[in-house]
């Protein structure tokens, strides 16, 4: 059966702001099978209350406050109407298409997680395409297109946060049976009451994650003037610090060193490609490639030694991929399988429409066929990973980070690689001693845990 959340709005006036937030989430979700909770604090204006009470169905619930409790307090009365899971939702956001289900993906992936935040251009911890900033929506991106990209190029990792942001906050009812809600006695208006969640919930061994397939708009107009809410800030933080200092140094760590800068990386990168959704990719054997006058994106791989490189012009834009191909000792035959799932990838990833031989060379001629069939096969999953990796490593000119994120597995293996090779180098082994590497019952089990065994028998020269 399909798992049933509560959407919960706190509405304190901002009625434009309002009406294209609940626009997008009945657009956006499906109301016969979740709820939508709006809970008015006493809201001044005037056409607030009209307009919510023209909404009340049976799956789109009105609560009424006889008086202005602040945003705590009303995000409570929502948790406490609600049985389920719910979705803590700003009224000046704009969802995007499939968004519940990604976010119920992303809560559901680890069993201690307690909540879920979207990317968004102006969510602190989860902005892209920058860090710790409210950004503008990129020019020429609706919201839609923006949601679209994010989704298209994430890595579906579900990496660790230190705290949720507010704007959209997925909480688990599990979290809430055993931590209770906000504490809306010390954090009345807001301004650090989902902190206060997130580290009661870190005591109790539940952890905080970001959701990076899905992009939700956030306005984040202030709600009231500069001077009060900065009073309240720096009230609140020092609440913060008496309560929790060892958490609070930690998200400071979090902030200054930004150990999920790879997913923003990822959305510049396509930033730049631009909204083109086709492109041509010409199998070369010039290494020197320059730039075309075709408009659209334009690729060029080449293969050298044990790396594939591609190049990319996309406007003003020239972006380089360095992709990591089987080293020296796999059979031949083996290495193009390889190096064909790594231009397939880049064919699914980037909307590719037409692959060029541009040369007859061995590289240009031996893959050609078998990426032409790939054409045909776009809707395929591709291994979003490999791309960013080759992104960050043609950037950097050497293997990234990224490279290892992959699990303890793929260290082994690298390591012993650069082992083989640093012995090869130095000309001081001989070669029985190079394949009790490779036959060493760990290198075998690095290998069949990445599901990469391949025959690595070739003699040693």
């Amino acid at each position: 059966m399909k798992k049933q959340i509560d959407i919960i709005v706190p509405v304190y006036n901002g009625l434009e702001d309002l009406k294209k937030c609940v626009e997008s989430v009945c657009a956006n979700t499906d109301l016969n099978c979740h709820r939508l909770i709006l809970v008015d604090d006493k809201s001044p204006d005037k056409e607030v209350l009209p307009y919510l009470r023209s909404l009340a169905s049976e799956q789109i619930k009105i609560i009424e406050s006889p008086i202005n409790e602040g945003f705590s307090a009303s995000v409570n009365k929502g948790m406490q109407y609600s049985d389920r899971d719910v979705i803590l939702l700003n009224s000046d956001t704009i969802v995007t298409k499939n968004w519940v289900e990604k976010m119920i993906a992303c809560a559901y992936s680890q069993k201690a997680a307690a909540t879920v935040t979207p990317l968004s251009n102006a969510a602190t911890l989860c902005s892209v395409p920058e860090f710790l900033r409210d950004n503008d929506l990129p020019e020429g991106y609706t919201v839609e297109e923006m949601g679209e990209l994010v989704e298209h190029c994430s890595i579906r990792r579900y990496p660790r946060v230190t705290v949720a942001v507010g704007f959209c906050m997925y909480i688990k009812r599990e979290v809430l049976d055993t931590i209770g809600y906000f504490d809306a006695e010390t954090f009345g208006k807001g301004y650090g009451e989902e902190n206060d969640f997130c580290h009661r919930a870190e005591m109790k061994g539940y952890m905080h994650l970001m959701c990076d397939d899905t992009f939700i708009y956030h306005k984040g107009t202030a709600s009231f003037d500069s001077e009060e809410k900065k009073k309240l800030l720096e009230e609140h933080e020092r609440i913060l610090w008496e309560r929790y200092e060892p958490f609070v140094r930690k998200n400071g760590v979090y902030c200054e060193q930004n150990p999920n800068r790879d997913i923003q990386e990822n959305v510049k990168l396509y930033l730049m490609l631009g909204k083109e959704k086709c492109g041509k990719l010409y199998l070369t054997d010039q290494e020197n490639v320059e730039k075309p006058a075709e408009a659209m994106n334009t690729f060029y791989a080449i293969r050298k030694e044990n790396k594939i490189l591609v190049t990319v012009f996309s406007g003003k834009n020239k972006i380089e991929f360095k992709f990591q191909a089987p080293s020296i000792g796999i059979y031949s035959a083996i290495a193009d399988e390889e190096e064909e799932k790594i231009l397939t990838d880049v064919i699914r990833a980037f909307h590719i429409t037409e692959v060029i031989m541009q040369s007859q060379g061995a590289f240009a001629h031996s893959t050609y066929e078998t990426l032409k069939k790939s054409l045909a096969a776009s809707e395929k999953n591709y291994d979003a990973k490999l791309i960013l990796r080759g992104f960050l490593s043609g950037k950097n000119d050497c293997l990234s980070e990224n490279e290892l994120i992959d699990g303890v597995y793929t260290k082994q293996i690298k390591s012993l690689i650069d082992e083989n090779e640093k012995l090869q180098q130095e000309n001081k082994v001989k070669s029985e001693e190079i394949n009790n590497i490779y036959n060493s019952k760990r290198f075998k089990l690095a290998c069949a845990m990445e599901k990469i065994i391949r025959p690595f028998k070739r003699p040693i020269q």
